[in-house]
């Protein structure tokens, strides 16, 4: 775990300092609804519930993935369900769309994926007023869970200005481990290329993926922006453009005045953003 997964986890932990915890799960709490801002809209319910990924049902060995304090799905709930209803034109500048957010679903399954037996499920999916679609990816603390990386060897055999096997006369096998070198550290880039197929195999042909991820401002979280900024570049004129945003700048340019339903900016506020240790 690094740095940034121990500053959401304990960022959590203080905001839900006083409340009752799951008896033996300590970093969840009691149910799914203790979890969010408000009552799940009865839309977004069933498209969790219609999901993949065991967000608000307990199984025999673990709890609902929406009970976690530090659960990403909790965040992308609790930040855009209340907008189902509401004027959703300071939502649409503040994510840099080109036409009004005309409607929302989470948990969206792609069409006709080419690659069986299941399609990815993209965390959001907007429809603009143009019929546009762009699907979201959201990330909290995910990206900085692992510093093993996506690849075949970890980061950990990678140390600083070290070759582990050259230093033990084995130059034949350094310069194989280096092409096993992982490139991406904290962005899941996998599952990336998986969204991106399933958006482009998709009948309704959405225009943007956005990555939409939690800058805690550290060492690691800088590294992830780099790893975005790469990917970005790397992709950038293929048929489907990717962009990337925190949620800190997305906030950060919402007001109270601008809030889709009555607290729901203060408790964004005192929950995420507080203590956010970047902007």
């Amino acid at each position: 775990m690094s740095q940034s997964a121990r500053f959401i986890d304990d960022q959590q932990a203080r905001w839900a300092n006083g409340l009752t915890r799951d008896a033996k799960w300590d970093a969840y709490l009691p149910t799914v609804a203790d979890n969010l801002f408000q009552d799940l809209h009865p839309d977004t319910r069933r498209e969790f519930e219609s999901g993949d990924g065991s967000e608000l049902l307990d199984s025999r060995t673990k709890p609902a993935k929406m009970r976690a304090l530090a659960s990403s799905s909790a965040l992308a709930v609790n930040f855009f369900d209340s907008w189902r209803v509401a004027d959703k034109s300071t939502l649409t500048a503040a994510l840099g769309l080109s036409a009004p957010i005309a409607e929302l679903r989470f948990e969206y399954k792609t069409l006709e994926y080419p690659v069986k037996p299941r399609s990815p499920n993209l965390d959001l999916l907007l429809r603009l007023a143009t019929h546009e679609l762009v699907g979201i990816e959201s990330k909290f603390s995910e990206p900085f869970r692992s510093d093993d990386g996506h690849g075949l060897l970890s980061a950990r055999y990678f140390p600083p200005s070290r070759e582990l096997w050259r230093d033990v006369h084995q130059e034949r096998a350094q310069r194989i481990v280096a092409r096993l070198r992982p490139e991406w550290i904290h962005l899941d880039v996998p599952q990336l290329l998986k969204h991106l197929l399933g958006l482009g195999n998709d009948p309704a042909k959405a225009s943007t993926l956005l990555y939409l991820w939690f800058d805690t401002g550290m060492s690691d979280a800088v590294a992830h922006r780099r790893e975005i900024e790469q990917f970005a570049e790397s992709i950038d004129g293929d048929g489907i453009q990717f962009r990337a945003l925190t949620y800190q700048s997305v906030f950060g340019s919402l007001t109270a005045a601008a809030s889709p339903v009555d607290g729901w900016f203060t408790y964004l506020q005192q929950r995420y953003f507080a203590l956010a240790a970047a902007a």
